[in-house]
């Protein structure tokens, strides 16, 4: 039997899902001590899959409560109205599709996008990383929630991110805009294309390709482990030095975004190259998610990803 590409031992996806199951907090809405937007969209990828297990696990947990929706940090709130998009586009029901909703204009207002002034409001306070995660979920709103408002506000986005989120000298990407702008980490450049990508699916236009195959390749050059592979956080220099991460931590895993979009880039450019990429960041960090799965579980959304594909390959 050829071993799965991966690295990783075959049983260890549904060995996740157990160990979800028994830290799951339906009261909550969590998951002890994992982070929940992995651990949702995990499972809903699961359920997407067939695993109707996965399904009703993912909906017993997800809930939510608008008030610490706006009170949270941007990519807190982005992550919020993420699960709930998803939810949707797995479960079409219209009470699911109000809460998607609810979440989304919950996120808007915590980032300061839902007022008058949308294009000069400052959108550079708040990291590229929550930038390009809202600008997926609202791409991503906008097919599965049929709302065209939502599109518009992606592309405004989208637009506003490339025109003001680069570094006026050299031309690469940064975390932050203006004058206080530092160089964009791991998390920035996956999410941005995520965004990118989404936005692609949302609107048909090949310009946002062009710019997601852009950004993934200036994430090469600066940030890719030409010894071990996967990722760096960010980039050396200036008294940093280069740590590389696979874990989810409280949010989402900078190396399983740019698998997950590094398996999406070769099906959209037929470019074997990008798949054979995600499958290096994979075996660079097999041995860490096989000693924590739950810790790895955006990953482990590659690892599924990418043997649910090998046929397409």
């Amino acid at each position: 039997m050829t071993p799965p590409a991966s690295g990783l031992p075959p049983a260890i996806l549904a060995q996740a899902q157990a160990a979800l199951a028994a830290r799951a907090e339906p009261a909550t809405g969590r998951f002890l001590g994992v982070s929940s937007m992995a651990a949702l969209l995990f499972l809903m990828d699961r359920a997407r899959g067939g695993d109707d297990d996965a399904a009703r696990l993912a909906f017993s947990v997800l809930r939510r409560t608008p008030g610490d929706v706006v009170a949270s940090a941007c990519a807190a709130a982005a992550a919020e109205a993420a699960v709930h998009v998803a939810a949707v586009d797995l479960r079409r029901d219209g009470g699911l599709a109000r809460t998607a909703r609810d979440a989304i204009d919950a996120a808007l207002k915590a980032f300061g996008w839902g007022d008058d002034r949308e294009e000069d409001h400052g959108r550079e306070r708040q990291g590229t990383d929550a930038h390009g995660l809202m600008i997926a979920t609202l791409a991503r709103a906008s097919l599965v929630l049929d709302a065209p408002g939502y599109r518009e506000a992606a592309t405004r986005a989208g637009e506003h991110a490339l025109d003001h989120r680069v570094d006026a000298k050299w031309g690469t990407l940064l975390h932050v805009g203006g004058e206080v702008g530092w160089p964009a980490r791991l998390g920035d450049y996956a999410l941005l294309v995520l965004g990118l990508r989404e936005l692609l699916s949302a609107t048909g236009e090949k310009g946002w390709l062009h710019e997601a195959v852009r950004l993934q390749g200036e994430q090469e050059e600066r940030l890719w482990d030409v010894r071990e592979g996967g990722y760096f956080e960010s980039p050396a220099g200036a008294g940093r030095v280069a740590k590389k991460d696979g874990s989810d931590a409280s949010f989402v895993s900078g190396n399983g975004i740019a698998a997950l979009n590094l398996i999406d880039l070769a099906r959209l450019t037929g470019e074997r190259s990008y798949r054979e990429r995600a499958e290096r960041v994979l075996l660079a960090f097999a041995p860490e998610i096989a000693r924590e799965p739950l810790a790895h579980l955006t990953l482990l959304r590659a690892a599924q990803r990418l043997e649910r594909t090998a046929s397409a390959a």
